[in-house]
């Protein structure tokens, strides 16, 4: 039977276990919350263009200059925007590779606001909600880097927003923009076809909306996220679903039963400062509270919200089974952000004893500190570099700040005025070959050598080494490139001749820190004495 799809008043004035009350004294004033999200926006613009890209913005970079349809690491988005971004400026900067995830941290900050405000209607905490987005530390450090999470939490609050504005006025029409939200949440990552079982739980759960699922419109949306997601396996048809297994080789975890328990704590230990510690406790507070008070006679508001964080209780667990990534749950957050927002200062419940009324001015404020003080630390430890340079040198590929962004456009220059004519540029990891193509002067390609079986995009793109049969090689390294020993193989045999450059010295308050080991290897062979190419895409020789 097709449920009732006239435009009711339900959503007016909502009653249920979710009912608010006045905002407590202490909440910070609408112009307040306005003028931090413009210091927010103020400090982007200028991490986008004056932060060198990392290793994996260089990485996706390299994917806009040879589109696919999807990618041996991931879906494609990334690189689409990326490439759109580059060909309007015209140009390959910093800047103009990060423009468009600019643009989305400014329509997901929107999105944000919107569904706060439709689902609860008060303005206020709708902002205040935006804002607590905006402040996490990882929203702060990365809400404008070119990677796959930020196109993924706009097209998850784009979802959230059609499936907000659906239980307002119950229109059918809202499942077609949830059908494409979902299916460019797959484009953008992976972990987006998560968005489908959210829907459904929360249709499963509330009673009142469960007649839906009778309903073609759903499943109409349904079909238009799997139209959008045909360019993903189609690409995987045609690798052998190399992707596939891809992921499930790098979420395998380790064997012993101690490290995994040592794994999963360490990725909720990750979650706690990367979110920051009293939103976190709010965060959870908030959602537990919530949940309590809504598992027998859901408030659809509540179920939506806790729905859309399924993300976070499912790779809670896995990470104690598995390898779990720290940024693969962070879409999850922002429906829970939202839900804090309410349980926390809008007090989102009548009970007496309701033990979320904590917050005032002394919580905000703390809740302000911990969130941003961290992030200044960071970016002054990434322009001046806080840790003296003799302990740095001995931390230094531990200290993600410094190795990551440290250098690389020195490195490329240094490199653009050894290499000549006759030259190819090879380096013997992904990240590696990613940062010189983006550094070095004039944007040269750069091949993926190296004799270890580990596969890449790279291998995607150049399975086979027998066209450099003959050539010389500019071959830059972290390692020393050695004879072959006992220990790890090399491709220094595959050469005739291999001469040693002057290395370049990454400098740490003037300082050597780390060092970068070049080579000009003469008439390659990938033939002998070890045949190099063309390596599997599934990490086996």
């Amino acid at each position: 039977m097709k449920p009732d799809v006239s435009r009711s008043s339900e959503h007016k004035a909502p009653q249920g276990n979710l009912a608010l009350t006045a905002a407590p004294e202490g909440v910070p004033r609408m112009i307040t919350l306005v003028a931090l999200l413009a210091v927010v926006f103020a400090w982007r613009i200028v991490f986008s263009g004056w932060v060198n890209l990392v290793p994996d913005e260089c990485s996706y970079w390299t994917w806009s200059r040879r589109l696919d349809w999807s990618y041996f690491d991931n879906s494609g988005m990334v690189a689409y925007l990326i490439r759109l971004s580059t060909w309007l400026f015209g140009h390959h900067s910093p800047f103009s590779v990060r423009f468009p995830f600019l643009v989305l941290s400014g329509a997901s900050t929107y999105l944000v606001y919107r569904v706060a405000a439709i689902l609860f209607e008060d303005k206020s905490r709708a902002l205040l909600a935006a804002v607590v987005f905006n402040l996490t530390p990882v929203a702060l450090i990365g809400g404008s880097a070119a990677i796959h999470d930020n196109v993924l939490i706009f097209t998850w609050i784009l979802a959230l927003w059609a499936a907000a504005n659906f239980l307002k006025g119950r229109d059918p029409r809202w499942f077609y923009v949830l059908g494409a939200a979902a299916g460019l949440a797959i484009q953008s990552k992976y972990t987006g076809v998560l968005l489908l079982p959210c829907l459904l739980l929360f249709f499963l759960w509330s009673g009142r909306y469960r007649g839906w699922l009778w309903a073609r419109e759903p499943w109409i949306g349904v079909l238009v996220a799997a139209a959008l997601s045909l360019p993903i396996v189609y690409w995987n048809i045609r690798h052998d679903w190399a992707s596939l297994h891809h992921i499930l080789y790098i979420g395998s975890g380790a064997p012993s039963i101690s490290r995994r328990i040592l794994d999963g704590l360490g990725y909720h230990a990750a979650q706690f400062l990367l979110i920051s510690p009293l939103i976190y406790v709010a965060l959870i507070a908030g959602a537990f509270s919530a949940l309590r008070r809504n598992v027998i006679t859901p408030d659809p508001r509540a179920a939506l919200l806790l729905c859309f964080g399924l993300p976070l209780a499912l790779f809670g667990v896995m990470a104690f089974k598995g390898h779990v990534e720290a940024n693969w749950a962070f879409m999850g957050y922002v429906s829970t952000l939202i839900l804090a927002v309410e349980m926390v200062v809008g007090r989102g419940t009548q009970d007496p004893g309701d033990r979320l009324r904590f917050a005032g001015k002394r919580f905000y404020r703390w809740a302000l500190i911990l969130a941003v003080a961290p992030v200044l630390v960071v970016a002054l430890h990434g322009w001046l570099g806080l840790i003296p340079a003799g302990l740095e040198r001995r931390i230094v590929k531990e200290d993600r700040i410094v190795w990551e962004t440290l250098g690389w456009d020195g490195l490329g220059t240094y490199l653009g005025s050894l290499l000549q004519d006759s030259d190819t540029l090879a380096a013997d990891s992904y990240q590696l070959c990613a940062t010189l193509e983006f550094n070095v002067p004039g944007n040269p390609r750069v091949r993926y050598l190296a004799p270890w079986k580990r596969p890449t995009q790279f291998d995607v793109w150049e399975p086979s080494f027998d066209d450099l049969a003959g050539m010389n090689i500019l071959f830059i390294s972290p390692i020393p490139l050695e004879p072959t020993g006992p220990v790890r193989g090399s491709i220094y045999e595959n050469f005739s001749r291999v001469e040693a450059l002057p290395s370049y010295k990454f400098l740490y308050h003037g300082v050597p820190i780390r060092e970068m080991y070049i080579y000009r290897c003469y008439d390659f062979n990938p033939y002998c004495p070890r045949r190099l190419g063309p390596r599997s895409l599934f990490y086996r020789e």
